[in-house]
C-alpha cells in the first residue's frame, strides 16, 4: 500500500509516562483512534483487538513543533524521523510552499504552516539565497503585499528588520512604520505576525509595530528594561539558540557528538554536516553566551519562549536540531519540562494549533515515544522509540537513502553556492602580487573592519590586521610559507603533516610526512576548499 494512503489504526498505548505538553500527569495510557486521541487514562482503556504498544520504562509526549525553519525538498519527512511533527516555515518561495503543503498530508512527513515569502527591503535579507522574490518598498506596499502571500498559502506573516548591525556587512532594511502597517494588514487578514530581528535595539523598535512573536534571541546583551519591555509587550520569542550549533569552537559540529541523533542522521547528511564544519570561518566568532543569556533573562521575566532552529542553516539538520535546541533550552536555564513545553504546548499556543500540541482527547494523535525521562533529562528526548502523526506510526528509516533525501541535499547544495558566490562578490579577497612579475603571492580578505592575509589557496597567514599591513604579510610569507611544514585535516579531527610541492587557487599538490604512508612519488593533489590546510609555523 503507498505511504499516502495508509490509515490510522486504533492504537493503545499502555505503561508510558504521560507528558500533557505542560506537565507529567498521573495518567499511563493513552488510545488513539481515527487519527485522534480517544482517550487519556490507565491500562484498562486497552480494548480487543488494539494495536497495543507496551511503553514501559518510557515517556510519550506531544508531537514536537520546530517554531522556526526553512523549507527544503523532503525536509518534512526527514523532520518526522526526529519527533517533530509540525514545523512552522519562516521563509520560503512560493513554488517550495505549494510542495511542502502537498507533501504535509502525506502520513509519513511532518505538517507545515509557512509565511511564504517574508517582507523586506529592495536587496535586504534574505535575499543572498532567495532572490529574486517581491520586495516591500514602504507602507503603501503593505496591504498589497499581504494579499498575495494569502494567496499563497501563508499561515502568518514573516517581517525582517536587519540592518546588518548583528551580522557580518551592512544591508538595506524595512523601516518601522512600514512593519507597522504590515502587521495591521496582516492583522487584518486574520495573520500572526513574526519579525526577524538579530540585536537588542531591533527588538525593542519592533514592540510599538504590534508584532506578535519575535525571531531569534537577540545575539548582543538585552539590557534590564529592555527585557522589561519586551516581556510587558506579551510577545514571544523563537530562540533559535541552535544556530551556534556551525560555529564550533573546534573542527567538530556538535551535531556529530549527539550518538542518539546520529544513528538516525545517515551517511549523507553526516558527510554534509562533516564539511560544514570545515568551511571558512571568520578568525572572531560570535559570542553565542550573549544570546543564551538573553533567553534566560527573558525566561526569568515570564517571556513565552518557542524553541526553533532555524534549519537549515550550518551545523543544523531538520528535525534533529530541535532536540540540539532543547538542550540549549535546558543550559540557558529552563528546566525540562519548560524547554519540552516551549516545542509543544508553547508554539500551539501562540501559532493558533488548537488541535495539537497537548494529549488531551480530541486532539490530533501527534505523538513521541522517548525511553527514559525527558522531562528531568532532557538528553533523553533523543531516544525515539516511536513516533505517530495523526495515529499513524512513523517508519523512521524510510527518510535515509530515499529519493526525498537526494532531493534536499541537492536543494541545500544549491543554496550554498549561491550564498557563498553572494558573499564573494560583496566581500571579495583582494589579490596581492609581486611588483617585478606579477606573480599571484596570495589574497586579503575582509574580516569585519579588519583584513586577513591568505595564501594562494585562501589558508590563513596571520591574524586579521589593517590592509597595508597584512598586504605585507603576504608578500613577505605569501611563498616563502610554502616550504614550512603544513597540517591536513581531510577529516574532522585527524590531522596530518604533509609538504607543499605546488599550490594554485584551486588544488594543492602535497606529499605526506610520514614516509611510511604510500603515496604517488611526486605527491597527491588534493582540493583546498574541501579540507582544511594549517600552516605549522617552525
Amino acid at each position: 500500500m503507498s505511504t499516502s494512503t495508509v490509515t490510522a489504526v486504533t492504537t493503545t498505548i499502555t505503561g508510558a509516562r504521560v507528558f500533557d505538553g505542560e506537565r507529567l500527569t498521573e495518567h499511563t495510557a493513552v488510545r488513539v483512534a481515527d487519527g485522534r486521541i480517544a482517550a487519556v487514562g490507565d491500562d484498562t482503556l486497552l480494548r480487543p483487538g488494539d494495536e497495543h504498544v507496551d511503553a514501559r520504562g518510557a515517556t510519550l509526549l506531544p508531537g514536537l513543533i520546530d517554531a522556526h525553519v526553512h523549507l527544503l525538498p523532503g525536509a518534512l519527512r526527514q523532520a518526522l524521523t526526529f519527533g517533530v511533527t509540525t514545523v512552522l516555515d519562516m521563509f520560503s518561495k512560493p513554488g517550495t510552499v505549494r510542495d511542502a503543503l502537498a507533501e504535509a498530508a502525506r502520513p509519513d512527513a511532518a505538517d507545515v504552516r509557512s509565511s511564504s515569502v517574508g517582507a523586506t527591503a529592495p536587496g535586504g535579507h534574505p535575499s543572498m539565497m532567495y532572490a529574486p522574490f517581491p520586495y516591500v518598498t514602504g507602507p503603501r506596499d503593505a496591504e498589497r503585499f499581504v494579499a498575495d502571500r494569502v494567496a499563497e498559502g501563508a499561515a502568518h506573516l514573516k517581517v525582517l528588520y536587519d540592518d546588518g548591525t548583528g551580522g557580518p556587512m551592512p544591508m538595506p532594511s524595512l523601516d518601522v512604520p512600514t512593519i507597522a502597517a504590515l502587521a495591521e494588514a496582516a492583522h487584518r487578514a486574520g495573520l500572526l505576525v513574526v519579525a526577524h530581528v538579530s540585536t537588542a535595539r531591533g527588538a525593542v523598535d519592533l514592540l510599538p509595530a504590534g508584532v506578535d512573536v519575535l525571531a531569534h534571541a537577540p545575539f548582543d546583551a538585552l539590557a534590564g528594561p529592555q527585557v522589561d519591555a519586551v516581556a510587558a509587550a506579551g510577545v514571544a520569542v523563537v530562540t533559535t539558540l541552535s544556530v551556534a550549533d556551525g560555529f564550533p569552537d573546534g573542527a567538530v559540529l556538535p551535531l556529530l557528538t549527539e550518538p542518539d541523533l546520529l544513528t538516525r542522521l545517515g551517511p549523507a547528511w553526516r558527510a554534509v554536516v562533516e564539511r560544514q564544519g570545515r568551511r571558512w570561518l571568520p578568525p572572531h566568532l560570535p559570542d553565542f553566551a550573549v544570546a543564551k543569556d538573553n533567553v534566560r533573562l527573558l525566561h526569568e521575566a515570564g517571556v513565552t519562549l518557542l524553541a526553533g532552529t532555524d534549519a537549515p542553516n550550518p551545523g543544523t539538520v531538520h528535525g534533529a536540531s530541535l532536540h540540539r535546541e532543547l538542550g540549549h533550552l535546558v543550559a540557558a536555564g529552563l528546566s525540562p519540562a519548560a524547554a519540552l513545553t516551549a516545542a509543544t504546548a508553547g508554539p500551539a499556543e501562540v501559532f493558533g494549533l488548537p488541535d495539537r500540541g497537548r494529549i488531551r482527547p480530541g486532539l490530533r494523535a501527534d505523538l513521541v515515544l522517548a525511553a527514559g525521562r525527558p522531562d528531568e533529562d532532557i538528553a533523553q528526548a533523543q531516544r525515539l522509540v516511536a513516533v505517530w502523526k495523526q495515529g499513524v506510526r512513523a517508519d523512521l528509516d524510510a527518510y535515509v537513502g530515499s529519493a526525498a533525501e537526494q532531493d534536499g541535499l541537492a536543494a541545500l547544495r544549491a543554496q550554498t553556492e549561491k550564498v557563498v558566490a553572494a558573499v564573494r562578490s560583496l566581500l571579495p579577497a583582494v589579490e596581492v602580487r609581486r611588483a617585478e612579475d606579477d606573480e599571484l603571492l596570495g589574497h586579503v580578505r575582509r574580516s569585519g573592519p579588519l583584513w586577513e592575509p591568505v595564501t594562494v589557496f585562501h589558508a590563513a597567514l596571520a591574524e586579521p590586521a589593517e590592509r597595508e599591513e597584512a598586504e605585507d604579510v603576504v608578500r613577505r610569507d605569501g611563498l616563502a610559507c610554502l616550504a614550512d611544514p603544513w597540517w591536513v585535516e581531510e577529516e574532522p579531527g585527524r590531522w596530518t603533516e604533509a609538504r607543499i610541492q605546488e599550490a594554485h587557487p584551486d588544488r594543492v599538490r602535497v606529499r605526506w610526512a610520514d614516509p611510511l604512508v604510500a603515496q604517488p612519488a611526486h605527491g597527491q593533489w588534493i582540493d583546498p576548499r574541501a579540507v582544511r590546510l594549517r600552516r605549522h609555523r617552525p
